[in-house]
């Protein structure tokens, strides 16, 4: 069976959005299904990050097709964003000035549902000559960006045989930074009307939580909830051949990915504030691996806390690995928004897989708690529990002081379950019932 996966996101972009579909297509042969990848030429692409080391990750009989793009993201970046296009969560924008607010108004109101949709013309293009030439039975398109789900329903309508699968392994008009874009009501009712439509007439929608599928369920009665399946962000466990070297003269606390200021992590500074000042034998260390926000580090350098900060600024996927293999405890936050309960960012998979302590800070009642808490792999605190925090923290550095290496037992294989190869079989079943 030949499938074809549209996804902007590629090798060379980092992030997890392009390992996860990497990994899907490396093991889906052992399945009988061969995938066949449409993306943009990323010599035009506007990705917000780089990674080449996942260059090296694409099997060598994997068919990718690149094609052309028209988008004017090269004006930001030659303006308003000094090179760069915004980070993920905008954390890279902690006070936008008035252009930066204008040139977000701008992509909320003129380019529905995002501004890479100047793609989308040259992909359908190519998409069809594939599909007819390829022998093509099902299509898989992959958002954010959501435009591409559009090229989906185009394709739909012109082949309403072929079989589509939209994955969405993040979520549309409830994406935490949507208001950060300034919708106008007509805009948010397009971009709404887009996102119904997609729900729709795809035959599968693929997603990566409970919450998620619930939020997705409710753009529309016509939707059957069997209609949506969840597939997690995962983990690679071929990253997870590096042995864990937990440092022995520090307690290194190592968060990675984006943190954007409104995460508001205050309450997990204000608790290791108070345990550090008690504990002055020990040496702490408070790493953030990827992209941290000016606002976030402000208010460590306001608390006092500059000694034991290690910024350490975006790595490959593989050295954000090793990151996590070389620490004491993991530090996971959830963004305050008005969805947090069904917020689950994918790095807690690989959390999951370090076998690490996880201190998390988000709603008991979310979905990542429930994760931790069915793996048994750490504790959950409300931003309210400032003083079960400190003394978790107190907790864990008294376990440090008897034995340097905090990590859990092997004997826990819960998380193997959200291995990738474990979820392309889930796929694979999922693409041949169709």
């Amino acid at each position: 069976m030949n499938i074809l996966i549209i996804n902007y996101y590629w090798p060379p972009s980092g992030g997890s959005v392009v390992q996860r579909w990497l990994s899907f297509c490396r093991f889906l042969p052992e399945y009988g299904i061969t995938p066949i990848v449409l993306t943009v030429d990323d010599k035009k692409a506007t990705y917000p990050s780089i990674d080449k080391s996942l260059l090296s990750d694409i099997p060598k009989d994997l068919k990718v097709c690149k094609t052309d793009t028209a988008e004017l993201f090269w004006l930001y970046k030659g303006t308003i964003g000094k090179g760069n296009v915004p980070a993920a969560a905008f954390a890279n924008e902690s006070n936008p000035t008035f252009l930066q607010k204008a040139a977000r108004f701008v992509r909320g109101n003129f380019f529905i549902p995002d501004p890479r949709n100047g793609w989308n013309k040259f992909a359908l293009l190519k998409a069809k000559e594939l599909i007819e030439s390829n022998n093509i039975q099902a299509i898989v398109t992959a958002g954010p960006p959501h435009s591409t789900h559009l090229i989906g329903l185009k394709i739909k309508k012109h082949f309403p045989d072929i079989k589509w699968i939209a994955d969405f392994h993040d979520v549309w008009t409830d994406v935490i930074y949507y208001d950060k874009f300034y919708h106008t009501n007509w805009a948010k009712k397009k971009d709404a009307g887009f996102e119904k439509e997609v729900l729709e007439t795809a035959d599968r929608v693929l997603t990566v939580g409970r919450g998620y599928k619930e939020k997705l369920l409710s753009k529309s009665k016509l939707i059957n909830p069997d209609k949506i399946e969840i597939i997690t962000m995962g983990y690679d466990e071929r990253c997870f051949t590096y042995e864990s070297h937990p440092p022995r003269d520090e307690f290194v606390i190592t968060y990675t990915g984006t943190i954007a200021d409104y995460y508001h992590p205050e309450v997990f500074l204000e608790a290791l504030k108070e345990v550090k000042e008690k504990n002055n034998d020990v040496k702490f260390k408070l790493r953030f691996v990827g992209i941290l926000s000016d606002g976030i580090k402000s208010k460590i350098h306001e608390m006092g806390l500059s000694d034991i900060l290690n910024d350490v600024g975006y790595v490959s996927h593989d050295d954000s690995i090793k990151y996590l293999m070389d620490s004491t405890v993991l530090l996971l936050i959830n963004p305050v928004v008005s969805n947090e309960d069904m917020v689950i960012p994918g790095k807690v998979y690989e959390y999951l897989a370090a076998r690490k302590p996880i201190i998390n800070i988000t709603k008991k009642s979310s979905d990542l708690a429930w994760i931790v808490s069915e793996a048994d792999a750490g504790e959950t605190f409300e931003r309210s529990m400032k003083p079960e925090l400190a003394a978790f923290l107190r907790k864990l550095t008294a376990k440090w002081r008897a034995n340097k290496n905090l990590d859990l037992p092997a004997g826990n294989k819960d998380y193997q379950k959200f291995s990738r190869h474990t979820e392309a079989k889930e796929l694979s079943e999922i693409i041949r019932s169709l």
